[in-house]
């Protein structure tokens, strides 16, 4: 999961090619993955269901999309449904605990028709900051510390959502 403007030309695409070298990961991207003509809730709500590791790209203007935000709660709710593996990254000067107690850039959150809807936002943004991530302040070569994560030969996994 993450923010297009923010990182879909610098760390993601670092990321994407990295992960795709692996040759042990089939890696759902929506701007590679989505079939044209698909209707983009409901694939992305089905490759959220299918993967097996997902990980979420915290930057600057994340909690600015009520579209990543929903796919936030999602994937909070397979990964405790199915025990799959959820992955926080905290890019671009993001602190996790700018995410866990909403401040900064996630203080405001986009404005939506029902406070339920923001509650469970609100919660999706404190439990992922309370999983131990990776921090990335600089694109390629924050990539370091994933990589060792992925080398683990205990990390044989095979689908993964960004």
């Amino acid at each position: 999961s993450f923010r297009g403007i923010d990182v879909r030309d610098t760390f993601l695409s670092h990321l994407n090619s990295f992960l795709k070298h692996q040759k042990k990961f089939a890696v759902y991207k929506d701007d590679l993955d989505l079939e044209r003509g698909e209707d983009i809730s409901l694939s992305l709500l089905e490759a959220i269901e299918r993967s097996a590791v997902y990980i979420v790209i915290f930057s600057p203007n994340y909690a600015d999309s009520p579209w990543c935000l929903d796919e936030l709660v999602k994937i909070l709710q397979c990964g405790e449904r199915y025990g799959r593996r959820v992955i926080p990254v905290f890019y671009g000067g993001v602190d996790p605990s700018h995410v866990e107690n909403q401040t900064g850039s996630y203080r405001k959150l986009p404005a939506v028709e029902t406070v339920g809807r923001i509650r469970s936002w609100r919660t999706a943004l404190t439990k992922s900051a309370a999983i131990s991530g990776f921090s990335s302040q600089v694109t390629r070569y924050g990539l370091h510390n994933l990589s060792r994560f992925f080398h683990n030969p205990e990390s044989n996994l095979i689908g993964l959502l960004l």
